[in-house]
């Protein structure tokens, strides 16, 4: 009686901190409320047509394109009835002459107001990026203007970013309706940077930016008076960018200061010198109290050139802004090299339509000779007009309103009329592993002229990842995840329930919550609608879920192994995947192709898994992994080897010197008296290296040449090094780890061996193949499907099998039968064309 108390009391315990959690997370999880708010205002709130939200520069100022705009609607009577949102981060921002427009409304950004309206106006105008949880409703039209024509490098062209620093950007490109561009090359680079060069789907607009109607039609003398600046005097604006990364900014204001009171000292008394920084930057001139030196945050750019007589910058893109004035240009900058190094530049930065200067005397000398440098760039200064400035005459406002409010057809518009097929992966996360490879080598076989083809990933890193994502195929568009998805209070319990139960019964596929996983995928994708997606990793949940109830043509999910035996596979003690594993075999009734990777693992998983999927005859299929054959034949042969106390060693990572220090990782080559076997795979339990271990102590009992390499990592490697330790073998078993080129360890070797209980295929048998490899593996599905027909030697999963079989290989060779891996991989698409594409012809 008292252990059922006990046992009803842990129940109760967790049930009330169940139904707890959420309510403790609105309470104190500022985020996690925010969320649940916006979702609110998404689901109840009404788009209203003549409503616009305006947001510059993350609300810190009421500047730029969107200012541009807004004035020119303003002032056009055809629209006095719109209501005009602005989004600010601080009343601060706020331009005081607008404070008492009735139709004007000033919201917070982050508030429950600007949640609301965000999802009530019908047209969202940003120039730089909404936040994470934004997400486009039906009826609403995003308009991005950005902010500038990049000088500098964008997103993954950066040169010393993280790897997924622009997801945020990206995401909001994928929702945004109209693309405003002042020139081709803009555009060009904002949508190649972010990976989305044949992905965008909404129209780009390239008809000049709006903010130069400002320096083009404003009040100069007004302006003037405003900053009380002299009519008489001329105006020299110094303009650098800022350095640094997104909340890492580099406090270079004391330099700045120091540089403006140099330049006031030796100029003469005609001019008047202004400090306009960069608005990550203005923050360390207010917190050193030296805010009063800059031109005020509020101050629009734009306005403020028309007044310039000469611009001093550096990389910002403001002197594209200032090139129809025809006024001149200095550019100063003593860091280019190292800015060179860390950003990269689109344009040759010795190429610009003025003087590159590296100290403030340079400057200064050019200031006092400003008549023969017009005449020496003039040249220049006329081609970048031509180039950059073609649409800035003073209308690009007139040309906006017609296009986007007006809707009138303009040819200045044009959107991509890619009728390809779109396909989006998840690809498992990028792991050094058999899916990752399967999932690259697919990729770099498709015909990009047929097909869009889209990865989606998490943002967060791990060792490898980067560098594996970069083995994809050029034309592959890699997405990001950014942010978290919105949801309800009722949502979140019914996410959890999902999580713990799966989607097996009646009553929890009513009670899933579709609509929130709909909806964090198309917060992900924006406007883009896939035909196909394909959960090729098969192991998280969470894309599983996302991917089954997406609203795409044809759903596939991918099985890369015995799929039970997975379920049941134990690691220290613990079920590795039967928690992920329970929900997605749940799941695979609601994908139209579950692919198994072999003939034999399908047979297997049919067995298994039939009951959980309706019509399992029919979407229980197999396709083949493709494999990349020229790589493996290209790698093989990249041999770099040292000789360290009088051993040869291969290397197999490093090897390059690094300011005079040279590191590296190598393995002692295989000798040719030896009798050298090899494992590539992971250290993990279903591999059963611990068999082969045994069996290859055994044999060096009575063969001293034999020697084994075993290739990779995983949980079990600790463990199988005290093995090979506590067998006397530790100097004849080679543990190399992970490493990038295996082919040549591969081609040095003499028999490949797999030890596994289960394989989905095995990928490296196919690679040992290529390289006309003897190969000794248990008879297992998977395996059997690669080797069956006299490709290797099959072998029961035993101690005694491994022995005999490594003996009579070290006595007698193995035969080996010619792989035709040309043929194979030309089947290997034509199954996945066939299965997955649903067309039957080759690529």
């Amino acid at each position: 009686m008292k252990e059922r108390l006990r046992t009803l009391n842990k129940i109760l315990k967790r049930r009330i901190k169940f139904i707890r959690q959420p309510v403790s997370n609105y309470v104190w999880n500022a985020n996690f409320r925010q969320r649940v708010k916006y979702t609110k205002y998404l689901n109840k709130s009404k788009v209203k047509k003549h409503m616009i939200l305006y947001e510059s520069y993350h609300g810190k100022n009421m500047t730029g394109n969107p200012y541009a705009i807004f004035k020119g609607i303003l002032k056009d009577p055809q629209f006095r009835h719109y209501h005009h949102i602005w989004a600010v981060e601080d009343e601060v921002n706020i331009l005081p002459i607008y404070k008492n427009y009735k139709n004007v409304t000033f919201v917070k950004r982050h508030s429950d107001d600007y949640l609301k309206y965000l999802t009530e106006a019908k047209y969202l105008i940003n120039n730089t990026s909404f936040p994470y949880y934004f997400q486009k409703k039906q009826g609403q039209i995003y308009i991005n203007t950005w902010h500038g024509t990049p000088l500098k490098t964008l997103g993954k062209d950066i040169k010393v970013a993280h790897f997924s620093d622009h997801k945020n950007i990206q995401r909001n490109l994928l929702h945004t309706d109209y693309l405003i561009s002042p020139n081709r090359f803009t555009a060009e680079k904002l949508l190649k940077s972010h990976d989305l060069s044949t992905l965008f789907n909404g129209k780009i607009a390239d008809i000049g930016y709006p903010r130069i109607d400002s320096m083009l039609t404003a009040d100069k003398n007004k302006i003037k008076k405003r900053l009380s600046i002299p009519s008489d005097k001329k105006v020299i604006l110094y303009a650098p960018t800022w350095r640094g990364k997104v909340n890492e900014e580099t406090d270079t204001s004391e330099k700045l200061l120091a540089e403006l009171t140099e330049l006031k000292k030796k100029l003469s008394d005609e001019y008047i010198v202004l400090l306009k920084t960069h608005y990550f930057a203005y923050k360390f001139f207010e917190n050193s109290g030296m805010a009063e030196i800059c031109i005020p945050e509020w101050m629009d750019t734009n306005e403020l050139l028309s007044i310039v007589d000469l611009l001093i910058t550096d990389y910002s893109s403001i002197f594209f802004d200032f090139l129809p004035t025809n006024k001149p240009i200095i550019f100063y900058a003593d860091d280019y090299e190292f800015y060179e190094k860390e950003r990269g530049f689109y344009l040759n930065i010795h190429e610009l339509p003025g003087p590159l200067c590296a100290s403030m005397d340079e400057v200064i000398e050019r200031i006092s000779r400003l008549s023969d440098m017009n005449e020496e760039y003039l040249p220049i200064y006329r081609q970048f007009l031509e180039t950059y400035c073609y649409h800035d005459d003073g209308k690009a406002t007139d040309r906006f309103i017609d296009i986007v409010l007006k809707e009138k057809d303009s040819e200045l518009v044009t959107y991509n009329q890619n009728k390809k097929k779109k396909i989006l992966l998840y690809c498992g996360g990028f792991y050094h592993n058999g899916i990752t490879m399967s999932a690259i080598n697919l990729m770099n076989s498709l015909d990009y002229s047929k097909y869009e083809i889209a990865v989606i990933e998490a943002a967060e890193t791990h060792e490898g990842k980067e560098d594996n994502i970069k083995k994809l195929h050029s034309n592959v568009n890699v997405l990001y995840r950014a942010g978290s998805w919105n949801m309800t209070i009722k949502e979140w319990y019914q996410h959890q329930l999902t999580m713990r139960r799966g989607v097996y019964t009646k009553a929890m596929r009513r009670h899933a919550p579709k609509k929130m996983y709909q909806r964090e995928l198309s917060r992900l994708l924006g406007n883009v609608e896939f035909d196909i997606v394909i959960d090729f990793g098969g192991y998280n949940p969470f894309w599983t879920l996302l991917f089954a109830f997406s609203k795409s043509k044809k759903k596939c999910i991918y099985l890369h192994n015995i799929m039970m035996k997975e379920y049941e596979k134990v690691i220290n003690g613990d079920f590795k995947h039967r928690k992920n594993l329970k929900v997605i075999i749940s799941l695979y009734r609601f994908f139209n192709k579950v692919i198994s990777v072999s003939e034999s693992a399908n047979v297997e998983n049919i067995k298994d898994l039939h009951t959980y999927i309706d019509n399992y005859e029919k979407k229980m299929v197999h396709v083949n992994n493709v494999i990349n054959y020229k790589n493996v034949l290209v790698k093989k042969v990249e041999k770099k080897t040292i000789q360290f106390e009088g051993h040869d060693y291969l290397i197999l990572s490093g090897g390059d010197a690094n300011q005079g220090v040279l590191a590296m990782k190598g393995v002692e080559i295989p000798k040719d008296e030896n009798i050298n076997f090899i494992n590539i795979a992971r250290l993990s339990p279903e591999k059963s290296q611990h068999l082969l271990i045994q069996a290859f102590a055994n044999i060096s009992k009575v063969e001293d040449r034999a020697r084994l390499y075993i290739v990779g990592e995983g949980p079990l490697e600790q463990e199988l090094k005290h093995l090979a330790q506590s067998l006397g073998i530790g100097s004849k078993v080679y543990f190399t780890g992970q490493i990038e080129n295996p082919y040549v360890l591969l081609n040095q070797c003499d028999c490949f061996i797999l030890s596994s209980e289960y394989e989905g295929q095995g990928l490296v048998l196919l690679e040992a193949l290529i390289l006309e490899k003897p190969i000794i593996a248990t008879n297992v599905p998977g395996i059997k499907s690669v080797l069956e027909g006299g490709y290797g030697q099959l072998i029961e999963h035993n101690i005694e099998e491994l022995q005999q079989a490594m003996l009579t290989f070290a006595s007698k060779g193995l035969e080996t039968k010619e792989f035709d891996y040309v043929g194979y991989n030309r089947k290997a698409i034509e199954m996945f064309m066939s299965e997955v594409v649903g067309e039957n012809n080759g690529i």
